[in-house]
């Protein structure tokens, strides 16, 4: 399992790591360390991008058996130690996204009564699918809730739920 340094530390672009894995699968390389700070594609974030020892990282894939596989352009070794570089500027972006998400959905929800049915990060846009149709009146009501919320520059805080 892959110790997730992006969950307690969600502002941390650069780490050490020991190479566990280093497997060619489909002609690419996939590399598991034994901790990371990159975030893999999930709950419709996309995942990050950076380099590890230097090699670009193409992908990064959340496996069911909890480890997280880093799609890399080089050649790495089981344990050997490496760096890892995250792309911050595209990291912050996707935070400031996914955040704006649920501030925006808890706002709908609120107005409209109603919970948001999906959500997808991109480098241009962020859209989401509502609980239904909503009114012009809704949705102005809606967005001057999320607004409201962010200009009060509200603390973020994580949190682990069973």
């Amino acid at each position: 399992m892959t110790h997730r340094l992006y969950y307690t530390e969600p502002y941390r672009h650069t780490f050490d790591a020991t190479v566990v894995a280093a497997d060619v699968v489909d002609g690419r390389l996939h590399v598991t360390l034994d901790q990371t700070a990159f975030y893999p594609t999930s709950g419709g974030q996309p995942f990050d991008t950076g380099t590890l020892a230097g090699a670009a990282v193409s992908e990064v894939i959340d496996r069911d058996d909890g480890t997280v596989v880093h799609v890399v352009s080089g050649a790495l070794k089981a344990g050997e130690v490496v760096s890892g570089q995250v792309d911050w500027a595209r990291r912050f972006d996707h935070m400031q996204q996914h955040t704006g998400q649920h501030v925006l959905s808890a706002a709908v929800d609120r107005v409209c009564r109603g919970r948001t049915q999906s959500f997808h990060l991109s480098a241009e846009r962020a859209p989401m699918d509502p609980p239904r149709e909503l009114t012009v009146a809704e949705i102005t009501a809606s967005e001057e809730a999320a607004n409201d919320v962010v200009w009060a520059d509200r603390a973020v805080a994580i949190k682990f739920v069973d």
